[in-house]
């Protein structure tokens, strides 16, 4: 029989349809269709929807292929579809594999066999071709038996058997019953005569048993249009049969588990959930609450007989315990045993006040009498022990005085008499002769370690030097009030200056040791500081670190400073030197500069327009013509190839003043070569001067200053600027 587990397992999971056939009898096309009509509403009172996106998208292409004529290809790897069945109310959630038909072969091992063994009904798909050819009809009934008998192996006789039914497909392509014969009549008295094996074992093993003739695709005529038939018939057929399985699964729940009230409860959760109209839901859901009733009477009944014997049996414990509790106070005098027999009976006997006549006052009264006697027998005992110890030469006199003042603070109540003042005045003389002679020799020890200071290694002096500073704070701890406290509290003192100093003289030394190691050497000023803020050298340790934030912040803006002098247009170099810089000194003097400078460099390396005017010149009087009162002079610029000009021309002048402003911007960008042409008109246009920037990649910046060559000499002013450093001293 199945157990409780197994039935709730099939009866709340998935219903697990299996589609049984060989390879093209049409299991793809007979999915692919129950989906596309029974979503489009054309399978009255169904609607089959998709349970997730793959299925969607696995079926909507075999929809277009079909709607677009096409046959579907063979199936090739194994697809898991899932499906919300709706019918009137009930909702069943379906799953279905499709797959390969070759892996149903008899004697095949495949892994769909497993499924259709497990599955909760089984549609057993068969070509019409059957009906005329018996050795096929053969061959595919001997598949069929093979399922048949895996679930069987299974499923022992009279257990829950599943619905399994025929499905002859492509039912368009059967011959025509005759006149006389119902349709119906006829198919089964053919699939009888040719498919009668398969029939006798439904109808052997599985009460819930169909046959079906479908078409998917519809009348070969027809083609162009699909108009399959009779799909809604197994949809039917599978909501009926499903729903009086799950009836009779859950039936044999209540039968197999009638007491396990929670898993009832969710077996008919989730029938509710699938068929809430039917007939049956009504019915189950009365059952569950009479179990629950009869379980709520049962325990009421065991709880109220369990509370009499339980009410009897702490009577009898509760007053048994307080017998023997009274006995035991007769027989004994020692209060810290009676004290520890009322714990114990209070452990034991949490309800004594409800079943005896102990009052809670009573106990309360005898509880504080029991721990007077206690504590007097405890002081009594602790007295007479430190009288001995107050005799005994050789006890620890710290400890015995540690032990009275103990004594005294746990009792403040206990009288002293004459026997007790003496005994405290002994023991207070023995331990300040005690402390007395301590504190000599720690004193005595703090100045032989002094004497050992001598030595050149400033490490060991400033070791010896705090070895010598936790000494007299131990001592100023342990030994309060006594005359040396003085000596060494200004002992304290030097030792703490003759640090601070050392501390001071060891970051100068680094510092003048190390003069590039600027990170270093402020670390040692600002440990100093850290251990010694109110030393005798703060002033000069933060002068010292100023000094090295400025020498620091000099030296790593000079590479930056020397590469701009050397060889300002290499933007590479130039431009990680600044951010090295930046990165490093966020607060440095010459941070704006070196923002400048990255500035001009990103500036730089894009073309760019600029005014370019030319204000002067002076020329040399060799240039002049032969028989001419001076040069006629203009210039023509060119840059990057592009020439630009020429000026006008100022007549017979060695100093022209021209004060002409290039119509047309110039265009530079980094490595544009510029040269200058200087021409004389006398009699014909002559070049007498030419200023070229050669290799310099700053070309432009010729025209931005006073450029010569030779004797000659011109004056430009433009909107390209070389950015300005100052100078490092």
């Amino acid at each position: 029989m199945h157990s409780a587990t197994a039935l709730l397992d099939r009866l709340c999971r998935p219903q697990r349809i299996g589609i049984l056939g060989h390879r093209g009898v049409g299991k793809t096309t007979l999915l692919t269709m129950l989906y596309r009509e029974a979503v489009g509403g054309r399978l009255p009172h169904l609607r089959l929807a998709a349970g997730d996106a793959a299925t969607a998208n696995y079926l909507a292409d075999k929809i277009l292929q079909l709607e677009a004529g096409q046959v579907l290809p063979a199936t090739l790897a194994e697809t898991e579809l899932r499906f919300q069945l709706y019918h009137h109310g009930t909702r069943i959630e379906i799953l279905l594999r499709d797959y390969q038909g070759e892996h149903v072969q008899v004697g095949s091992q495949e892994g769909i066999r497993s499924f259709l063994r497990d599955c909760d009904a089984i549609l057993v798909c068969l070509d019409p071709v059957l009906l005329t050819d018996p050795a096929q009809a053969l061959h595919a009934q001997q598949e069929v038996e093979q399922v048949i008998e895996d679930y069987l192996a299974l499923e022992p006789l009279g257990g829950q058997n599943r619905p399994m039914a025929l499905v002859l497909t492509k039912a368009d392509l059967l011959p025509p019953p005759p006149r006389d014969d119902s349709p119906t009549e006829w198919l089964r008295t053919q699939v009888e005569t040719r498919l009668g094996m398969t029939l006798h074992a439904l109808r052997q093993h599985f009460p819930h048993n169909d046959l079906f003739a479908v078409s998917s695709l519809g009348s070969a005529t027809q083609r162009e249009k699909l108009h399959p038939d009779h799909l809604e018939e197994p949809l039917h057929w599978l909501v009926r049969v499903l729903q009086l399985q799950d009836e009779e699964r859950l039936d044999l729940l209540f039968k197999e588990a009638p007491g396990e009230l929670a898993l009832l409860h969710k077996a008919v959760a989730c029938f509710v959930h699938r068929y809430p109209q039917a007939l049956m839901t009504t019915i189950f859901q009365r059952r569950l609450r009479e179990r629950r009733a009869q379980r709520r009477r049962r325990r009421l009944f065991a709880g109220l007989a369990a509370g009499t014997l339980a009410f009897l049996g702490l009577w009898a414990h509760d007053r048994l315990g307080q017998q023997r509790l009274e006995q035991f106070e007769r027989e004994h005098e020692d209060p810290a045993a009676r004290r520890v027999q009322w714990q114990e009976f209070q452990r034991w006997h949490p309800t004594r006040f409800w079943l005896t006549s102990l009052t809670p006052h009573q106990e309360g009264d005898q509880l504080r009498r029991l721990d007077e006697e206690v504590r007097e027998q405890r002081a009594l005992a602790r007295l007479v022990e430190l009288r001995r110890l107050a005799s005994a030469p050789e006890a620890d006199v710290e400890e015995v005085w540690a032990q009275f003042l103990q004594f005294h603070k746990e009792y403040p109540q206990y009288p002293l008499n004459g026997d007790e003042e003496r005994l405290r005045n002994t023991v207070r003389k023995r331990r300040d002769e005690a402390v007395a002679r301590r504190a000599q020799i720690a004193y005595e020890a703090l100045l032989a370690t002094e004497q050992h200071l001598s030595g050149d290694n400033p490490l060991v002096r400033r070791k010896r030097l705090e070895l010598l500073v936790t000494q007299a704070d131990s001592f100023l701890r342990e030994f309060p009030g006594l005359p040396q406290e003085s000596a060494v509290r200004t002992q304290r003192e030097k030792f703490l200056e003759r640090i601070d100093e050392l501390d001071f003289e060891g970051a100068q030394s680094y510092s003048s040791a190390n003069p590039l190691n600027f990170q270093t050497r402020r670390e040692r000023y600002l440990t100093y500081l850290e251990q010694h803020p109110q030393g005798a050298h703060v002033q000069q340790a933060a002068e010292a670190l100023a000094a090295i934030e400025r020498d620091w912040d000099r030296h790593d803006f000079r590479p930056v400073y020397d590469l701009w002098k050397e060889k300002p247009s290499d933007l590479k170099e130039l431009t990680a030197r600044c951010q090295h810089y930046l990165l490093v000194h966020r607060n440095g003097r010459y941070y704006q500069h070196a923002l400048e400078l990255l500035h001009w460099a990103e500036q730089i390396c894009s073309e760019r327009e600029y005014k370019v005017v030319l204000k002067q010149g002076s020329f040399d009087k060799g240039i002049a013509r032969w028989l001419s009162r001076g040069p006629d002079l203009s210039v023509e610029i060119e840059v990057g190839g592009v020439k630009y000009g020429p000026s006008q021309v100022i007549g017979n002048n060695y100093t022209p003043e021209w004060n002409y402003e290039f119509p047309r911007p110039v265009r530079w960008k980094l490595g544009d070569p510029v040269i200058i042409r200087v021409s004389d008109h006398d009699y014909w246009k002559k070049v007498v001067v030419e200023i070229n920037s050669g290799e310099d990649p700053l070309g432009m910046n010729l025209l931005s200053t006073s450029v010569t060559s030779g004797a000659n000499s011109l004056v430009f002013e433009s909107d390209f600027r070389m950015p300005t450093l100052p100078a490092l001293d």
